[in-house]
């Protein structure tokens, strides 16, 4: 009976280190699987990144062969064609036309591969028309092709060129500048203007102080307007002022950034130099000395 109740009372005491062994038994699996798993995960992404490393080397370089495929625009288009003109010579659409009644100028083109595009063309009421390729520009006459710098038109079987700066057919030629010194005599002459005639000038002083700054209309240069500050002898003798446009010297126009330097080199080196220009948008005329 005694050895009855010793086991009763030592049995308990064993219960639990019993139940924590049967525990860690079933932890170490789970623990183990768990550990398994992250590692496989590790693994597959090192995979993949390794994949598109080698996919990111052995592609191949689309963007330097897109590169090579881009030709640069022809920019010298520009200066074989003034989309602003004013002169030129007979229009090929002449042998074309009965009595100049087609009088057509070219003033745009948008050239597409192969002959196509549109082109903007001067009607003869002075209106300007937006046409495709194959469309009638007037009854009976269709724009054939459009090329960099000009134009074809067909009537039937007859084909003209239409070509940048050509004047239409019938339309009144522009007369030369003139060869003599043209004086226009303002209505009130001041009588700073009318010494201004005998007045010698100093022609680096008078550029200096002019501050000539070119005039734009549209995309061409037309003249040079003076922006001097305060008195200025030089311009005060040259019968100049501020706010005054400078449109030619010697009959030569100023209507381009070269002028600025032709300008100078004429004062420099001619004797006399008649300066037109335009004051409140009256043309005026003045004639200067660079000599006494």
């Amino acid at each position: 009976m005694i050895r009855s109740v010793s086991i009763l009372q030592v049995w308990p005491s064993a219960w639990p280190a019993f139940g924590a062994g049967r525990a860690t038994d079933a932890v170490r699996p789970r623990g183990a699987g768990l550990r398994r798993g992250v590692e496989l995960a590790i693994a597959a992404l090192i995979l993949i990144q390794l994949v598109r490393l080698v996919l990111l080397f052995m592609a191949p370089n689309t963007g330097a062969r897109a590169a090579e495929g881009v030709t640069a625009p022809d920019t010298g288009v520009l200066s074989r064609f003034d989309a602003f003109f004013h002169t030129g010579e007979r229009s090929s659409l002449a042998e074309l036309t009965n009595a100049g009644s087609e009088q057509l100028r070219l003033f745009g083109v948008r050239a597409g591969a192969g002959g196509g595009g549109s082109a903007i063309l001067g009607l003869p009421d002075g209106t300007q028309l937006s046409v495709g390729v194959g469309e009638e520009v007037l009854p009976g006459l269709v724009l054939r092709a459009v090329a960099q710098d000009h134009v074809t038109v067909a009537r039937g079987s007859s084909v003209s060129r239409i070509d940048f700066g050509e004047v239409p057919v019938g339309a009144a030629s522009v007369p030369p500048p003139p060869t003599t010194p043209q004086v226009v005599t303002p209505p009130r002459p001041a009588p700073a203007a009318a010494a201004s005639e005998a007045a010698v000038v100093d022609p680096a002083r008078l550029m200096a102080e002019a501050g000539l700054r070119p005039r734009m209309q549209g995309l061409s240069v037309n003249g040079f307007t003076v922006t001097a500050r305060g008195q200025s002898a030089q311009l005060q003798a040259a019968g100049l002022r501020a706010g005054d446009v400078i449109l030619s010297v010697n009959g030569i126009a100023l209507d381009g950034p070269s002028a600025i330097n032709r300008l100078r080199t004429d004062l420099a080196e001619a004797p006399e130099a008649v300066i037109r220009f335009e004051r409140d948008g009256a043309p005026q005329t003045t004639t200067v000395r660079t000599r006494p």
